[in-house]
């Protein structure tokens, strides 16, 4: 942690002198130690302006004090705090802040490794019967609920998160990274008093060889296929507007990321990516042992793969997925089998209108897209019946972001997903909307 400290505060120092702070911003996202929606309020500003946002950033995950910060005159009086904005794709959370110089060191301190974490507490009331009443995706008809469950009051504290970040030695002339992230989303203990006794769940597991154009990453990570998410804090364990036009997983993967830059602001950055074949139809209890499903019979992983091009603040990304699969049943007697191609394609932007204003969204049409949450956890249909090859659905979100100032910013959220309704069964939903604002 202190080479790191040192490392940023000559970057930090490098910028003030080259007036980049732009440029800075996109090695501090390429590094993971900013997030992309911060990257984009440094491009949105001057770069005297943006040198100290990046400063106050970085204060606020504990990587500079206030010592360091008036070495590279930067009055912390004078700068305004930043908020932390929730991104999904590349989000790097808040990390301890450390001891002053002149106290002792800690033993982890001498360690590459900084731990961070989000406690979070939320309560809810719900005027419907829903999937899951703390983490709803969708909801059912008023008064279906014979016990009057449908309409119920809670908190919950279980998308609390934590996490550990590894930054190591040079490798081949590469940087190796690692995370390894957890929530506590993977059920509640099957006692008396359980409903408050949550499981741990990994979300994160994945290590990094970063070199100046080009990595590689092996292990589970958010996927490239539309990784774009909307902003909120009511919903940590699963992306939010899930099963209501945001397609997304975090996934086991090999990735390869290239990367051209055309100038101190623009940039194009091509992503692919190997992963684990899922196509959505996991069971719903509970299970020590794992089965192949639909995506593991098709016996090849599934491929992503993502192109992006970034102009100051905005950017544009379209990306694919492909997935071979075997769907299995019997019609009458005969145990039959039939192929399922899983594929999706996806455009997600990002557009500053002013700076107070930007604007993000993502649209999509694909078949099988249930490990994405797409199709409402419809993805394909037993054997015999109209969505026996996988379940068409399109859709999409649309973000309006108001930053009113640096503390202060307001959203207004809506989303959809429609499948395909002549490729579902009677009585299986087709229609699933979400607004929202925070």
């Amino acid at each position: 942690m202190v080479k790191l400290l040192v490392f940023l505060f000559t970057i930090s120092s490098l910028a003030k002198a080259q007036q980049s702070a732009q440029m800075l911003a996109d090695i501090l996202e390429q590094k993971g130690v900013i997030g992309s929606s911060e990257r984009a309020r440094v491009r949105s500003v001057g770069n005297e302006d943006g040198v100290r946002i990046l400063a106050v950033i970085l204060k606020e995950r504990g990587l500079l004090n206030t010592d360091e910060l008036a070495r590279i005159s930067l009055a912390p009086a004078a700068v305004p705090s930043i908020p932390a904005t929730y991104d999904a794709a590349a989000q790097a959370p808040p990390v301890p802040q450390q001891r002053r110089a002149s106290e002792p060191i800690p033993l982890l301190a001498k360690i590459p490794i900084h731990v961070y974490g989000t406690i979070l507490l939320n309560s809810f009331s719900n005027a419907s019967l829903t999937n899951n009443q703390d983490i709803a995706s969708f909801a059912g008809k008023q008064g279906s609920d014979v016990t009057g469950g449908d309409k119920n009051f809670g908190m919950t504290s279980r998308q609390s998160r934590f996490g550990i970040k590894y930054t190591g030695p040079q490798v081949d002339g590469g940087r190796l990274s690692g995370t390894v992230e957890f929530d506590f989303n993977a059920g509640s203990a099957t006692v008396a008093n359980g409903a408050d006794y949550f499981i741990p769940r990994m979300r994160l597991a994945f290590g990094r060889l970063d070199w100046q154009n080009f990595s590689l990453e092996a292990g589970q990570d958010w996927a490239i296929f539309a990784p774009l998410n909307p902003t909120s804090l009511s919903s940590y364990a699963v992306a939010p507007l899930n099963a209501s036009g945001n397609l997304w997983v975090r996934e086991p993967q090999l990735r390869a990321e290239f990367q051209r830059s055309f100038s101190d602001t623009s940039k194009i950055v091509y992503q692919i990516a190997a992963t684990d074949p899922n196509e959505g139809d996991n069971p719903s209890t509970f299970n020590s042992t794992r089965v192949p499903g639909i995506g593991e019979r098709g016996r090849i992983p599934a491929f992503e793969s993502r192109v992006a091009y970034t102009d100051s603040a905005m950017t544009f990304g379209l990306s694919g997925h492909y997935g071979r699969g075997k769907n299995a049943g019997p019609i009458g007697t005969r145990n039959v089998q039939t192929g399922v191609d899983s594929w999706g394609v996806a455009g997600d932007w990002s557009v500053p209108v002013g700076k107070m204003l930007i604007f993000t969204g993502k649209a999509y049409e694909g078949r099988a897209l249930g490990a994405y949450a797409g199709s409402l956890g419809q993805s394909v249909l037993p054997v015999g019946t109209v969505g026996e090859h996988g379940v068409e659905t399109r859709g999409g979100w649309t973000q309006a972001q108001v930053n009113f100032t640096r503390q202060w910013q307001t959203n207004l959220v809506y989303g959809i997903d429609l499948p395909n309704p002549h490729q579902l069964t009677a009585g299986l939903r087709d229609k699933s909307q979400t607004y929202f604002g925070m």
